[in-house]
């Protein structure tokens, strides 16, 4: 596309060599638009090549990181932290991976026996030691305690609150803890919602921010 450009532009220049007054007014008229166009998109593709819509300390280190030798460098690292994943403790081996469904399943004792298996295996890692993995020792009391209650109320969806109305309230529970810990009070109007993990709450106040910010403010291209 960027080489179609070019030469348009190119023919465009080779256009404008001629005496303006031996071109037609219609054809002029046409030239112009086309050069505008040409430089519109050629500027827009590389604004956004470059990402300078996100400042010029980004775009400048974007344009440093596409050099041979820093593209060379910055791989050998991306690898060198890949075979290190690879080989630690506890990683995956890709070739006991299934490709494929089993022609036939296991027993209810033998899948059990499976993921006992599994279970002693996880349980070798230090977790303690994994920041933002795991936040609850598996040996402590309140871990034996959040997987006795995940077990009572695996098999429940709060998207369906007139089905599951207890969920909704335990929901609705925890929103009002933290918003009191935030500093709302009684009578303030706080609303909120659980989520699966911390990503998910990340992007969603991030969205919630974003959709409030536009409606009350304006702010329709937001920056982090």
């Amino acid at each position: 596309m960027l080489h179609s450009l070019e030469s348009a532009g190119a023919d465009l220049l080779l256009a404008f060599s001629f005496d303006s007054e031996k071109v037609s007014p219609q054809r002029l008229v046409l030239i112009t638009i086309l050069t505008t166009i040409f430089v519109v998109a050629l500027c827009s593709r590389l604004f956004y090549s470059l990402e300078l819509q996100r400042g010029l300390r980004p775009a400048l280190a974007n344009a440093l990181q596409k050099l041979p030798f820093v593209s060379s460098y910055v791989r050998r690292l991306q690898q060198k932290v890949v075979t290190e994943l690879e080989g630690e403790k506890g990683g995956r081996n890709r070739s006991k991976i299934r490709a494929t469904l089993p022609q036939t399943g296991l027993s209810f004792d033998a899948l059990l026996a499976k993921c006992e298996r599994l279970k002693q295996e996880a349980s070798s890692l230090d977790t303690e030691r994994l920041s933002g993995a795991i936040y609850v020792s598996p040996a402590s009391e309140a871990f034996k305690l959040c997987t006795s209650i995940y077990s009572m109320f695996a098999h429940t969806n709060p998207l369906h609150g007139d089905a599951f109305p207890t969920i909704c309230a335990m929901e609705a529970d925890v929103v009002s803890f933290v918003a009191c810990l935030l500093g709302a009070k009684n009578g303030d109007d706080v609303c909120g919602n659980l989520t699966s993990g911390g990503t998910e709450s990340i992007l969603s106040a991030i969205r919630t921010s974003r959709d409030y910010m536009r409606a009350t403010r304006g702010i329709n291209k937001p920056e982090m």
